[in-house]
């Protein structure tokens, strides 16, 4: 009874152990990604998501418009989102693909920054 109880805990914390190191791999393994590949990230985003930006940059503010901002780097969401809207037209006029918008909000933000 002993050798039973003693073996099944040496199991149970192996998959304990086991457990965790999966979850750290998944972890890790999509972190690296992320940081290997974040224009695929962006461009991704902006392709599900061009709809709702386009609403939310026409008022100026919203959650995608946040979650853009911190994408393409800018740490104050709220300047990012009133810049969109004032240059709604520039952003989204004549607008092929939605990845496009990334080109054109990276020319703007260069413009502003001579």
């Amino acid at each position: 009874m002993k050798k039973i109880l003693t073996t099944g805990l040496i199991a149970a914390s192996a998959l304990a152990v086991s457990a965790c190191t999966i979850t750290d791999i998944t972890s890790s393994t999509s972190d690296t990604l992320d940081a290997v590949t974040p224009d695929v990230t962006l461009n991704r985003f902006v392709d599900v998501r061009i709809a709702s930006i386009k609403q939310e940059a026409a008022v100026g503010q919203g959650e995608n418009l946040q979650a853009l901002a911190q994408l393409m780097g800018e740490p104050d969401s709220a300047a990012f989102s009133k810049m969109l809207q004032l240059n709604y037209d520039k952003l989204f006029n004549n607008l092929r693909q939605p990845s496009d918008l990334v080109g054109r909000i990276e020319l703007l933000q260069k413009s502003r920054s001579i």
